[in-house]
């Protein structure tokens, strides 16, 4: 009589249904883990009727309507959205031969493809400052629209920001006007009003149609809702700390210290060769602006954006001249 032999690689039926009781285990409870996953997200439907108003929503988005429906943070939508902003940006950047940011009260009335300036006639544009005054003078700005404010600590922090982008031109007697992007962020808190803070990122560029130079148009961007960082406020002042400031805060030369100025200013003249910018967006995965604690001195620069580290992951450091 002959014993039937074991096969090499083969398995017998208790280990296979030994496998297959741990491949049910593990399976079982990685979809339990995803069910709970998913039913902790916030719903992607979750929207608000904001009131932005005509003037905002004809400038925004060239409605006639005075609402806009927004999602309400955290959005993983936006986020997406915002992160592919996030790499256009970047792009612009690498391709900019200056860059200048300028903060602002209201919204942007102005978005211009090319201004004059003629390099014979015209001061040198070396901070946003100039900038600013020569965009006054020269190329048709509304004066007011944006402030002439150089850091965090030296007056009203704007809510909003626009940053100008500028390349090489083709165009004699004008510099070129790559892209803007306008960052707005708009409190509401009145009885009548839902309470919390609209904010967006919006780019312009030259439409791909464009032959002539003309005013830049919207090509993307992302908005986001975010609620009071007190569940359910009785009183504005519950969470009148909410906010989402500096947008951004700019380093100038060391070499500037031989100006001497305030301290206000001295702390920011740390970059040791080219002017550069710290710039914040709004986070659409953020649950709210709530504030941060932040203890530093004023004597220190970073007591003026300590805080915005911990409310966004969305940061950029940009030189004011990438193409130098």
């Amino acid at each position: 009589m002959t014993r039937r032999r074991h096969q090499p690689g083969a398995y017998t039926s208790v280990e296979l249904l030994l496998v297959m009781a741990l491949s049910a285990v593990v399976i079982g409870g990685a979809v339990m883990s995803y069910g709970t996953l998913v039913r902790s997200q916030p719903s992607p439907t979750t929207t608000v009727a904001v009131p932005l108003g005509q003037q905002r929503m004809q400038n925004f988005y060239g409605s006639t309507s005075s609402t806009q429906n927004v999602a309400m943070a955290p959005q993983y939508g936006a986020l997406s959205q915002a992160e592919e902003l996030r790499e256009q940006f970047v792009a612009d950047t690498l391709v900019a031969t200056a860059v200048y940011c300028l903060p602002r009260q209201d919204i942007n009335k102005w978005r211009p493809s090319v201004i004059a300036y003629n390099p014979a006639l015209h001061d040198e544009l070396d901070t946003p400052q100039k900038f600013l005054a020569h965009i006054v003078a020269n190329a048709g700005a509304p004066a007011g629209l944006y402030d002439d404010h150089r850091n965090p600590g030296a007056g009203t922090l704007a809510a909003n920001a626009s940053i100008f982008l500028l390349g090489y031109s083709k165009y004699a007697g004008y510099l070129k006007v790559n892209a803007i992007y306008d960052i707005d962020v708009i409190r509401f808190a009145a009885a009548n009003e839902p309470n919390g803070i609209y904010a967006s990122v919006k780019r312009y560029a030259d439409s791909p149609a464009a032959v002539n130079p003309a005013t830049l148009t919207y090509v993307g961007g992302y908005e986001v809702f975010f609620p009071p960082s007190v569940p359910n406020p009785v009183r504005a002042t519950d969470w009148a700390q909410d906010d989402f400031t500096p947008l951004f805060v700019s380093f100038e030369r060391s070499a500037r210290l031989a100006l001497r100025e305030s301290s206000t200013f001295e702390r920011f003249k740390r970059a040791a060769e080219r002017p550069f910018y710290f710039i914040w967006w709004p986070d659409p995965a953020a649950r709210h602006l709530g504030p941060i604690a932040n203890t530093l001195p004023r004597t220190d620069p970073r007591q003026a954006y300590n805080h915005m580290a911990g409310r966004t992951s969305l940061m950029f450091t940009v030189p004011m001249f990438p193409a130098l």
